[in-house]
């Protein structure tokens, strides 16, 4: 079966871990990936050399070609490869775009039918259009770092949460962009930041209603939370519902807890409830290890899962059988696992997954499609264009 994407050609045109990875998202549908590097004497970092793991996840099943777009050469190959390309994903300042002729404008004047999709740190416009920013400052800026330790410091989320999001979101937008394309006969502009990325991971949790002073919190019922086993295991527990929480009442044989009226209000009860429930449901954890507790709340059907270390995540049989990451051999750091589109679809069949490319191993290939002779593509090389 065809897959998804297949004969979309993208440029990739970025760098660090949102534009990568949103080119990974077109590239495992099938999507014809080619990313453009400086050439090593453009550039004194080969961010292939060391095939780390950012590396090596955000550039699989992709193309690689060496291009100098400081020199007049340079910009005129990639408008010869931007004129037979469908997608090009930029997270360049705009300055600098404009600078080599990269920019929206620029390009869809050569290639009308050219979907551009950029990426910027906190938007195109206001006061903070055009500064340099990264993930972790978006986490504060959207809010996400609101929770604090007991000394007043923000606590951070322990991962990237624009970063990978934008790779989702962004796709997603590129794909609506392209059927958009087919109706209209016209690419366009779709344009994200890391800020936004960082505002819509946060979906439920950034609502306000604008005539109520009622502040922003977390839910506070008694059986939302991590609980340490026998065996120091600790266990995610999420009892939302009446139901669920009184047949953790009745594992736990608490059931006090269970009858108590306060129970019986929306979330669980107040807020002083779950400050007086939750120890004794914190203690009573503690008393057996974590498989015994597994078994008795799903014999329950109470909603529990286990708190896993990131090596045991690769071999969990629930990931296993899901196919949840996917496999591929680096001819330098030899089997790699990442993670495995996040989604499945019964009318195409998988990509076969590819490692990432070394640094401008696919030069050749993709100035020959585009129409240099093997004497012209020498004659870029000799003059450090590629």
């Amino acid at each position: 079966m065809p897959h998804a994407l297949d004969g979309i050609r993208v440029i990739d045109l970025t760098t660090g871990i949102a534009g990568p990875g949103t080119a990974v998202y077109l590239a495992d549908q099938g999507a014809e990936v080619i990313r453009v590097e400086p050439p090593p004497h453009a550039n004194s970092a080969d961010p292939a050399a060391d095939a780390g793991s950012g590396y090596v996840v955000q550039n699989r099943n992709k193309q690689s070609m060496t291009l100098n777009l400081a020199t007049p050469e340079g910009r005129e190959v990639f408008k010869r490869l931007a004129e037979s390309s469908d997608v090009l994903i930029g997270n360049m300042r705009l300055a600098a775009a404009r600078k080599l002729g990269v920019d929206y404008g620029s390009l869809q004047e050569i290639n009308p039918r050219l979907v551009y999709a950029s990426i910027s740190a906190y938007g195109s416009k206001g006061p903070y259009a055009g500064k340099a920013g990264y993930d972790r400052l978006t986490q504060g800026f959207s809010g996400a770092q609101y929770r604090r330790w007991e000394n007043g410091v923000p606590v951070s989320t322990g991962i990237f949460l624009s970063d990978p999001s934008i790779p989702m979101l962004l796709s997603y937008g590129i794909t609506l962009a392209l059927l958009q394309r087919e109706r209209t006969g016209r690419g366009q502009l779709v344009e994200t930041s890391l800020l936004h990325a960082a505002i819509a991971m946060q979906m439920t949790n950034l609502v306000k209603f604008e005539n109520s002073e009622e502040p922003l919190r977390d839910l506070d019922m008694p059986a939302y939370g991590i609980y340490r086993c026998a065996d120091d295991v600790y266990l995610n527990v999420t009892a939302l519902r009446p139901a669920q929480f009184h047949r953790l009442c009745m594992v736990l044989e608490v059931p006090h807890i269970a009858e108590d009226p306060r129970a019986k209000l929306p979330n669980n009860g107040p807020r002083d409830f779950r400050e007086e429930v939750y120890p004794v449901i914190e203690a009573v954890f503690e008393t057996r290890p974590s498989k015994e507790w597994l078994r008795l709340l799903d014999e329950a059907d109470v909603p529990v899962a286990p708190v896993l270390e990131r090596d045991q995540v690769f071999y969990e049989p629930q990931m296993v059988e899901n196919n949840m990451f996917v496999r591929v051999n680096h001819p330098e750091r030899g089997p790699v696992l990442s993670f495995a589109p996040p989604f499945t679809m019964s009318g195409v069949d998988p990509v076969d997954h590819q490692p990432p490319p070394l640094l401008g191993e696919h030069t050749d290939q993709v100035l020959a499609g585009l129409g240099y002779s093997p004497g012209e593509i020498e004659e870029l090389r000799a003059g450090g264009v590629v």
